[in-house]
């Protein structure tokens, strides 16, 4: 029992560290138009950033599963992963020019690449010693700390003229929370115990379950680092609105993710997971045509309260479904769906220059139609097998 009273008294630390770490990422994503204006970028080079971001990302991703984590633990990596980005945003924002503004993603990608896997890695962890469905719930802290940071990012924006205070600040707190990780974070005797592993060619179910986590974050960009500049830009908005649609997205995420329990036990994995993702792509598609920013940020709730737990189940049905360790099928799945990263930035970014931000959002939802078709599809296909 004590033991298992570890284990659950640690989900608080991997739950304040996705807060932080989306806290200060919602609030650079909301800071995006006035940096591309101040370094005078197109589109397209801003998504030459994050493509550098993604594969930053994927190579770390690997890295940790394989080497880090057996090294030192999952702990130790959350905290790592938490301190150094805690000065990334800020060198996103006083870059001097073009080329300081794509090296400043290399250690970005790095830190995330470090601190996601392990953290879901703990999580997964927490979940097998105590039989608790904790992952929906880890997640919605990701999407409150996104709001909270694009709340709080408006308001910075209207009252402080110089974001490097506004990120210099918030930096900080993530130093604190990654120190928070190393005093009170699990312990190394129950952290998980794991060999070196050499790279193996990822199991079919992984692949599978991999590319609609793939699909998911290559496209998860256009929401939450493209629709400030989308609604500032097509929607004439003032940028101190620019939020809104990250706002309300994440508001439906947070209500779904914190139900998801709930919502499981009413209806199961396959409709939650599958049947909602499919209904918000279809509300969300409609509200773009009608072209109403007050009536798009309500059907952005619509499709952040659909869509919330489509990754979270993903990931528990290929960890359900692999033959490798946890820390290796976790750091696999992660791999694949953050190398949506790699390829998705740079596709939008040409998409926005070439066709524009509206076609970007109108190709979201047809995209996470798709992927919710495919997942039911591959749901049923197990369930044959089972």
């Amino acid at each position: 029992m004590n033991q298992n009273n570890n284990y659950w008294k640690a989900r608080i630390t991997c739950f304040q560290g996705a807060f932080f770490l989306l806290f200060i990422v919602g609030i650079y994503f909301v800071h995006i138009p006035w940096n591309i204006e101040r370094l005078g970028i197109s589109e397209l080079e801003l998504g030459i950033g994050i493509l550098i971001f993604g594969i930053s990302n994927f190579v770390s991703n690997q890295l940790t599963g394989r080497l880090i984590v057996p090294l030192i633990g999952t702990t130790k990596s959350m905290a790592i992963g938490i301190s150094i980005v805690s000065f990334c945003p800020f060198l996103l924002i006083s870059a001097p020019n073009y080329e300081f503004f794509l090296l400043s993603w290399i250690p970005f990608g790095a830190a995330v690449g470090l601190y996601v896997p392990s953290a879901q890695t703990q999580i997964s962890l927490i979940e097998s010693k105590t039989s608790k469905i904790i992952t929906p719930i880890y997640q919605a802290f990701y999407s409150l700390g996104s709001l909270c940071g694009a709340l709080i990012a408006g308001v910075f924006i209207k009252n402080i003229p110089d974001p490097k205070i506004t990120f210099a600040a918030f930096g900080l707190c993530l130093i604190i929370s990654s120190i928070y990780i190393l005093i009170f974070g699990l312990k190394s005797k129950y952290d998980l115990k794991t060999k070196i592993v050499k790279f193996k060619f990822p199991d079919k179910n992984i692949l599978v379950f991999g590319f609609m986590m793939m699909v998911t974050f290559a496209t998860f960009g256009i929401i939450i680092d493209w629709s400030p500049v989308w609604i500032t830009k097509d929607l004439k908005a003032p940028i101190y609105v620019g939020g809104l649609v990250i706002i309300f997205f994440n508001l439906g995420e947070i209500i779904s993710r914190l139900l998801s329990n709930k919502l499981i036990s009413l209806f199961n994995e396959k409709i939650v997971g599958g049947y909602f993702s499919l209904v918000a792509s279809i509300i969300l598609a409609s509200s773009i045509i009608i072209f109403d920013i007050y009536l798009i940020a309500f059907c952005a709730f619509i499709f952040g309260f659909g869509t919330a737990n489509f990754l979270g189940i993903v990931l528990r049905e290929g960890v359900k479904a692999s033959q490798e360790t946890l820390s290796v099928s976790v750091s696999n799945l992660m791999t694949i769906g953050f190398s949506g990263f790699i390829f998705g930035p740079a596709l939008i970014g040409f998409s926005a220059e070439y066709f524009g931000l509206t076609f970007n959002m109108y190709m979201l939802c047809l995209i996470w139609f798709l992927n919710a078709t495919l997942f039911i599809y591959v749901k049923n296909k197990l369930q044959t097998v089972v």
